[in-house]
């Protein structure tokens, strides 16, 4: 036989199933000047048996063996017995059209390239089914003309195509002139050859059509067992970019490489399993992607917004702390009646990695072993026990400080939270990159069953065209106030607590009025949506009033406490009026209820109008019919 126009070099290695399929389609190619060249990758299944079968059939079949070393020594080895001019490097588990050498080679002679690339698709092996692969040879990218280099292409070089050899045909002689090796590793061994190739072109052309059918959901690929070589990937980016380097081609492309590296990094995370997926998020965090000259720059430096802020979060969080989606933390303080029904609600249907904390706040029921029962059972429950009771508000910032989540959600312990809530919120709040969103509520009267109408729970008076957008405070303070003045009907961003030092007061009760004010005031990136969220327990207590009347103390201490929030953070005259304002209508909605309850005593009185000084007064008044003051002022005769 003449010399041979293609040399097929194509690795096998327990491939039996599909080795057959592949052949076929190699030596019923429409250009038969071929030779096929198949190394056998030290297979202990029928393998060998089937390729000498074939090339006792087919003189331009050539078998060669060696241990097993991988996919990228088997191409190494061909490659040393290549005789073609030009080199094809198959998988063997793929399939191809019978002309897909045959256009190949006429495309890279017509332009004298030094490789060529064509279209693929992958066939989905479980259904039989065909899906595109346009990822793969992104044309948009590419000029309307052949041959190129790989300066002429408009997007990141990197990703015009994909790091595989087995859709590309390429000049030998090229091959050999720029010395062109596979990595010996296990997976991502082609990787370096192929993006070498691309940089070191001259003339690049491509074949607009799918010639290559790549077979996925084969459990027995390499690519579905990458957790034997999840670090292989790692060791081809750094040889591609001491590639780059030492052709002094880097700072060209170091911002292409820099993109690249950052999604190749991320995809491999995204899609490993197993113990080694901690040990990949650990070495991404601790060095590699400081070694791979990720770090140190800004948002603007990177294509993908997405990828960018992954890599931040991974930056940021520990491998427990990004596993952990969502904290719930729940103060609970005698809730034997309820708190078997609330845990259930967050450890199923949920399909979300969740930690549960209890802050038992020195229960005197069963609570407390009911807690113990279920941290026993699950493995993700945490419970602190208080030795005295410190209540909600203290026993949140408890819980917040012992939280790892990415998220916090302040649950109370006779709430129930809805099916696949948790799932759809942090969704929405990771993809927007939210520090806190709100949502709906329904009421559930305890003592009836049934449906409360509230229209802060249902967001009733906030209009839909807020929904899903980010909101400014600064410009709609009094739309904020719209929305239930609770920590249970949202989720928060808990490095934006903590770097903000956001906590709940330490008062009896109203103890979660001003973390909202906080949340509202110092929040950059805020959002509302209409997810269904919690089923709130309403009319639990017949007493709540006796006990607000108690300690009316707390309504006027955190008034102060938002005057305190308003100077610290020099807001606006017109967020501090609002803010301030809703605050004193909650005094006097309180008052109201007293005189109605006939729970007024005459110290509330003295009291209420020994804290509305003139100062204060003064300030409502100037406001005029703006002000909801002028309702509540004749209940105090002041």
């Amino acid at each position: 036989m003449s010399q041979p126009i293609v040399s097929v070099i194509m690795p096998v290695y327990n491939n039996e199933k599909y080795l057959k399929q592949c052949l076929n389609s190699i030596i019923h190619q429409t250009l038969k000047n071929i030779e096929i060249i198949c190394v056998d990758d030290g297979s202990d299944d029928r393998s060998p048996e089937i390729l000498k079968s074939f090339a006792a059939r087919d003189s331009r079949i050539k078998l060669l063996h060696q241990e097993n070393a991988g996919a990228g020594a088997a191409r190494n080895l061909g490659l040393k017995h290549a005789i073609g001019t030009y080199l094809s490097f198959l998988d063997s588990d793929d399939f191809f059209e019978p002309d897909m050498l045959e256009l190949a080679v006429e495309k890279i002679e017509s332009d004298n390239a030094d490789f060529a690339v064509f279209r693929c698709d992958q066939y989905l092996n479980d259904t039989n089914q065909y899906k595109s692969a346009d990822y793969a040879f992104k044309k948009h990218t590419l000029p309307p003309y052949t041959p190129f280099c790989f300066r002429e292409i408009t997007d990141n070089i990197f990703k015009t195509f994909v790091g595989w050899a087995w859709d590309k045909l390429y000049r030998r002689e090229f091959v050999i002139k720029k010395q062109l090796k596979f990595q010996e590793q296990r997976t991502s061994n082609d990787l370096l050859f192929v993006f070498s190739g691309l940089v070191l072109a001259e003339k690049i052309t491509y074949v607009d059509k799918v010639l290559a059918h790549q077979r996925r959901n084969n459990s027995e690929s390499l690519s579905n067992t990458r957790e034997k070589s999840w670090f292989c990937f790692y060791q081809a980016l750094c040889a591609l970019k001491q590639v780059l380097t030492e052709h002094d081609l880097y700072e060209e492309l170091k911002r292409d490489f820099i993109n690249y590296a950052l999604h190749f990094c991320l995809w491999n995370l995204n899609t490993i399993s197993g113990n080694c997926y901690s040990k990949l998020y650990t070495k991404l965090r601790e060095s590699w992607f400081q070694e791979l000259e990720i770090t140190g720059h800004n948002a603007d430096y990177f294509y993908m917004e997405k990828e960018y802020r992954q890599f931040q979060k991974i930056m940021i969080y520990t491998f427990e702390e990004y596993e952990t989606k969502i904290s719930v933390v729940i103060p609970v303080y005698n809730a034997e009646k309820y708190i078997r029904q609330c845990l259930e609600s967050v450890l199923h249907n949920q399909n979300i990695s969740l930690e549960v904390i209890c802050v038992d706040d020195a229960s005197t029921d069963q609570t407390p072993g009911i807690l113990k029962e279920y941290q026993q059972r699950y493995s993700n429950v945490k419970v602190i026990r208080n030795k005295k009771n410190i209540h909600a508000g203290s026993s949140r910032n408890l819980g917040l400080r012992q939280a790892r989540g990415q998220y916090i959600h302040f649950l109370d312990a006779d709430d129930t939270v809805v099916a696949h809530a948790y799932e759809k919120l942090y969704n929405l709040a990771d993809k927007n990159d939210l520090d806190w969103l709100k949502t709906t509520v329904i009421g559930i009267d305890d003592q009836t069953g049934e449906e409360v109408k509230n229209r802060l729970y249902e967001l009733r008076d906030v209009d839909r065209g807020f929904d899903e957008k980010l909101l400014e405070f600064e410009r709609f303070p009094g739309k904020f106030f719209d929305i239930a003045v609770v920590p249970w009907n949202g989720i928060y961003n808990r490095q934006f607590l903590l770097k903000n030092n956001i906590q709940f007061n330490q008062l009896f009760c109203v103890n979660d009025r001003s973390f909202y004010v906080s949340v509202c005031v110092k929040g950059k990136r805020k959002m509302i949506t209409r997810t269904l969220f919690i089923r709130h327990r309403v009319n639990v207590s017949n007493s709540l009033i006796d006990k607000r009347a108690q300690h009316f103390d707390c309504q006027l201490e955190s008034y102060l406490i938002m005057e305190q929030i308003c100077n610290e953070n020099n807001v606006s005259e017109k967020v501090r009026f609002e803010i301030l304002e809703h605050e004193m209508r909650d005094i006097f909605v309180w008052y109201r209820k007293f005189i109605e309850n006939h729970t007024l005593s005459e110290e509330m009185k003295n009291r209420l109008r020994s804290f509305l000084s003139p100062e204060k007064i003064h300030y409502f008044e100037q406001f005029g019919r703006n002000s909801r003051w002028l309702e509540f002022r004749d209940l105090i005769e002041v």
